[in-house]
């Protein structure tokens, strides 16, 4: 015999003994079963009301004094109801449709009470209720107990944070706005903008940024396409060595840049170096002279720039194997072939790892291919903004010029990735954006 099938009367019998047992699933299920058989009766809806939370509670209790407006029980029940917690007392009445919705609202936690229903019974009968809510000053107080560990697990970054990026930046801020001379600390006086308003009359520096951004757009591009390019190949499912490959392209990006610096220097050493020996004279092509000569700078900088794209590159394959396969079997359903599905889905699908990719790319472009510029004179004709930076730190000793010419270049920066940003939204796919 089905729960359906018991009579209301032996079912209200059940749902007395799971009161008891303090059992509140079995209780509501068979106050629901007496519900769809006769739906007048106030006891199934105050048995709800006993294993429900307070708002609820309330709801039901409201139901069975609208089947018996004069009913002690129920009056008695919505008393208790009301006293657990104050809720607001406007709450609608739940016609037959919204029942199993609100009968699926759960208790919290348990707390034993006596519930107005037991005065039917022999005995009385311990129910399971919401728990009292946590206090707000206690939550407060846990909360603050978990931001404390939270602040003293990750201290010492913060320590190397503030002694070693804001406390340097900071102090360049102030530097900016003096005359401090390397040789004559002593002799530092406070200046103003004249540093600001020197260098935006230097031609020097206009060359600088003019070399620097001229780089950028040839540099960036192609370290994003790479990535893109090396991306896809290691993401192919029939790729058998992915994984060394993927460990073999990421590898050059962790070696630092100054011992970077000296296997470049190394390989195309005129004497001694692989790319003379090994490419350039069995082809029958000029040697590579120097990364100091004038020709050969720029050149040399863009192949030390790609030297490092591992990061790059894997940012943008964990977005390609992020994609849902669905996708791909549903345009290979429709005749899309692999270069169709690559343009059409893969790429607009990772456009915000390539976004991130290029922020990236366009704050870390001169990280190690500008060590290369170090070894030669400063030369407006060729030099990027950081060897111009050098000259003026190491070459003049101005600390001041050279600060003003540090913020001045991270404002030129910030600007290019504030335009970034808000170009994003005309290229970039977000899926939580509604447009």
């Amino acid at each position: 015999m089905t729960q359906s099938s018991i009579p209301a009367d032996q079912a209200l019998k059940h749902a007395y003994e799971a009161l008891r047992a303090g059992n509140k699933q079995s209780a509501r299920r068979w106050a629901q079963v007496i519900i769809a058989q006769t739906p007048d009766m106030e006891e199934p809806w105050l048995v709800l009301a006993a294993v429900s939370n307070p708002r609820a509670s309330i709801v039901y209790c409201q139901r069975a004094l609208a089947i018996h407006p004069n009913s002690p029980l129920a009056l008695k029940a919505l008393e208790w109801a009301r006293a657990r917690k104050p809720w607001e007392q406007s709450e609608p009445l739940p016609n037959k449709a919204g029942i199993a919705s609100i009968a699926s609202i759960a208790p919290v936690g348990p707390q034993p009470i006596l519930h107005p229903i037991a005065s039917i019974h022999q005995e009385p009968v311990s129910l399971p209720i919401p728990a009292a809510r946590t206090k707000p000053r206690r939550r407060l107080l846990q909360n603050r107990d978990k931001r404390m560990w939270g602040l003293l697990l990750i201290s010492p970054w913060l320590i190397g944070l503030a002694l070693f990026k804001l406390a340097p930046l900071l102090a360049t801020l102030g530097i900016s706005f003096t005359d401090f001379f390397l040789l004559t600390p002593d002799t530092m006086s406070f200046v103003g903008l004249k540093n600001y308003i020197d260098l935006f009359r230097d031609p020097y520096m206009y060359s600088a940024f003019l070399g620097t951004f001229k780089l950028a757009l040839i540099v960036i591009p192609l370290q994003t396409a790479a990535a893109i390019l090396l991306a896809s190949l290691l993401s192919d499912e029939k790729l058998r060595i992915k994984d060394t490959l993927r460990v073999l392209f990421f590898l050059p990006s962790i070696i630092p840049s100054a011992a970077a610096v000296f296997m470049w220097d190394g390989f195309v050493n005129p004497t001694t170096g692989w790319l003379n020996a090994l490419l350039l004279n069995p082809l029958g092509l000029s040697k590579y002279i120097h990364f100091t000569a004038y020709g050969d700078t720029p050149s040399l900088m863009i192949l030390a720039t790609l030297w490092s794209i591992g990061p790059g590159f894997l940012i943008i394959m964990g977005a390609m194997q992020g994609i849902p396969a669905d996708i791909f079997e549903a345009a290979l359903v429709d005749g899309a072939n692999r270069l169709r599905r690559f343009f059409s889905i893969t790429l607009p699908m990772v456009t915000p790892a390539i976004f991130f990719t290029l922020i990236l790319n366009l704050t870390a472009v001169f990280g190690g291919a500008i060590l290369l510029d170090r070894g030669s004179a400063f030369n407006s004709n060729r030099s990027s903004v950081d060897n111009y930076l050098y000259f003026l730190l190491f070459d003049t000793f101005r600390l001041g010029a050279a600060s003003s010419l540090a913020w001045i270049f991270f404002i030129f920066l910030l600007v290019l990735v504030l335009v970034l940003f808000a170009t994003s939204r005309r290229w970039v796919y977000f899926p939580d954006r509604d447009n």
